[in-house]
């Protein structure tokens, strides 16, 4: 039994510092070996002239990067990738906004649609790669023989082996694999909108596209934020769909800058010029980051000032 005037007693263990500290340590490992380190020796590898078959690597200092300025093919690479990335942003997200404010309707059999919605994602890149290479073949490709039975029509159209119509197939295919991740995002976020935020708009007299515009809209930005950041990442590095599906042609059509750093390693064959282009893909990819990071910050202050 305690005595009356005994200071209590406490288990001595870590402080709440140090637990946090020991709870990141895991993923702070992982970013190291996995993140930082491959940047710091592909920025190192930038430094030097590096023939991938001998690989005694020669000093040469900025020069890689003034030679990579100076390539046609990593500019018109650099074209395709802006293409690319800027497409395929607005369309996930302008799909993304529209089925997620559909799903979250009092739709009949929604709950099934929410399950039927995510399922591309799921889907290995492989599989869809070798599924739409198979459906948009030119002579045993189902979309090209619905193409054939529109009323009017009388010309194929070679999805994947036209440098034309390359590029807009490919990024076709990315939209339905990737859309699935921003409607997730988004119809989280519609599940957590203070319901008196439009009790009080419907009671100043707004209709339905106003408390779209002024309620729905600006809770959704702060994730829809987040999720256009990864989602910019993701594209600007993304490899394995375009590459699968088009292997970079024809004619270098669907050759973006993660297609091109992989032709400078292995067909021109110098690790020291990919490592350079490596290295301004990703200072360019942080400058974006920093963007949509202030755009987080902006949207999250408006958020509260409501």
């Amino acid at each position: 039994m305690r005595r009356p005037n005994a200071k209590p007693r406490y288990r001595k263990g870590l402080s709440d510092g140090w637990l946090a500290l020991l709870l990141i340590l895991p993923a702070a490992l992982l970013l190291a070996v996995f993140s930082i380190y491959p940047f710091l020796q592909a920025a190192f590898d930038s430094l030097f002239r590096i023939p991938l078959v001998t690989r005694q690597s020669t000093f040469v200092g900025l020069a890689n990067y003034a030679e990579v300025f100076q390539d046609e093919s990593v500019r018109r690479a650099f074209g395709r990738s802006l293409i690319w990335t800027v497409s395929n942003i607005v369309v996930q997200t302008s799909l993304g906004l529209l089925i997620a404010l559909l799903l979250n309707t009092r739709l009949y059999g929604r709950t099934l649609a929410r399950g039927l919605v995510l399922f591309p994602y799921m889907i290995p890149a492989i599989v869809v790669a070798t599924v739409f290479r198979f459906t948009f073949n030119d002579i045993t490709g189902i979309a090209s023989y619905l193409w054939l039975k529109l009323p009017g029509v009388h010309e194929p159209i070679y999805f994947l082996s036209q440098p034309n119509t390359a590029l807009v197939t490919v990024t076709i295919v990315n939209c339905w694999k990737y859309t699935p991740f921003i409607v997730i995002v988004l119809l989280a976020r519609l599940q957590t909108v203070p319901r008196d935020l439009y009790e009080a708009a419907q009671i100043d007299g707004a209709g339905r596209l106003a408390l779209l515009w002024y309620v729905t809209l600006p809770w959704l930005l702060p994730v829809l934020t987040v999720a256009l950041l990864l989602r910019t990442i993701w594209t600007v590095n993304d490899f394995d769909v375009i590459y699968l599906l088009a292997f970079g042609g024809p004619l270098d059509a669907t050759t973006t800058l993660p297609l091109e750093i992989r032709r400078l390693a292995f067909s021109h064959q110098d690790l020291g010029l990919a490592s350079a282009l490596a290295v301004l893909v990703a200072l360019g990819i942080s400058v974006i980051a920093l963007a949509y990071l202030w755009l987080y910050r902006r949207s999250e202050a408006r958020l509260h000032e409501r």
